[in-house]
């Protein structure tokens, strides 16, 4: 799995964003490997137009990149969320560059929070990998969190599309030789071509289609979406770890999340902290109210609050 994305970080100011701009982001956010003529259709403009203002919202560092979304589970390694409190200040470019050379690392984020470092890691051996990022960074104490499973809600930032409903599933995940390379592909290719595919796989562009359709099907590919600078769009980013007491309460939580518009990546780990949650919401005030309804209606024993501040990837 790659996490494709330029480091953005907070403090940036909001860009003007036409209604065919937010329409177009919607869009991607919600099926990148929508097709030009369907996003023309739907954002009421030319293809030449869209392709147009794709181009510009990458200049403009609007639109950041595209992401495959999948289940944890096909991995050759774990995949753990590592919360990390380090000294302050240490949110540099220069850390996150050695972080990011680390083969184990997906994601690095930084939080207004306690834990301030957050790692999303695929590894066999979460001991060895921490040995190694201490090497590049002090650490005061950390948590690790295996991911049991996880589930994608596209968040709803702009209104000008309707929300897209996901449904709570669970399945296990089962891939043969043929899934794996189809996978391996996208993971750092989302929006390719079946011509591009099937030419750096040697699948058949009518086998790469059934597989893509099957793997979509069984709930193994969640989602090919992509990410916008939060900022820039006038959106802050929140994650929420709770203590949710029972599997059934657990479920019934993740459900709840998924209808909920402003909800992102959902994580169930194998910790006292069981279900990790994103938001992307205007402002504080709308995370009191979603707090508030889940603090009325479930058994929630602790909650963690979060702010994002910076996200890198590779």
């Amino acid at each position: 799995m790659r996490f494709l994305i330029k480091e953005t970080e907070s403090g940036r100011e909001k860009v003007k964003l036409s209604v065919k701009d937010k329409k177009l982001l919607q869009l991607l956010i919600q099926d990148s490997r929508m097709s030009v003529t369907q996003l023309a259709k739907k954002v009421g403009i030319s293809k030449p137009a869209i392709t147009q203002k794709i181009d510009s919202l990458k200049k403009r560092g609007i639109w950041l990149d595209y992401h495959l979304q999948t289940r944890p589970a096909l991995f050759d390694a774990s995949m753990y969320i590592f919360d990390i409190s380090t000294q302050l200040g240490m949110t540099t470019r220069e850390v996150n560059i050695e972080l990011l050379k680390l083969k184990e690392t997906i994601g690095v984020l930084w939080y207004n929070s306690p834990y301030n470092l957050v790692m999303a890691i695929k590894t066999n051996d979460p001991g060895e990998t921490l040995d190694k990022i201490e090497e590049i960074i002090e650490i005061k104490k950390f948590r690790t969190k295996r991911i049991r499973d996880n589930w994608f809600h596209p968040p709803h930032l702009f209104k000008e599309v309707s929300d897209k409903h996901i449904a709570f599933t669970k399945t296990e995940a089962s891939l043969d030789s043929i899934d794996k390379k189809l996978l391996t592909y996208l993971y750092g290719n989302p929006v390719a071509t079946f011509a591009e595919i099937s030419e750096n796989t040697k699948l058949s562009p009518v086998t790469i289609k059934k597989r893509l359709l099957e793997l979509e099907k069984n709930k193994i590919i969640l989602a090919f979406s992509g990410f916008v600078d939060p900022w820039l769009c006038g959106k802050e980013v929140v994650g929420i770890s709770f203590i949710v007491n029972g599997k059934k309460e657990s479920d019934k939580l993740v459900k709840h999340l998924l209808e909920v518009p402003q909800t992102a990546n959902v994580w169930e780990c194998d910790d006292e902290w069981n279900i990790n949650v994103v938001f992307w919401v205007d402002n504080q005030l709308e995370i009191n109210k979603i707090l508030h309804n889940i603090h009325n209606n479930f058994k929630i024993l602790d909650t963690e609050i979060s702010v994002l501040t910076t996200m890198v990837g590779k």
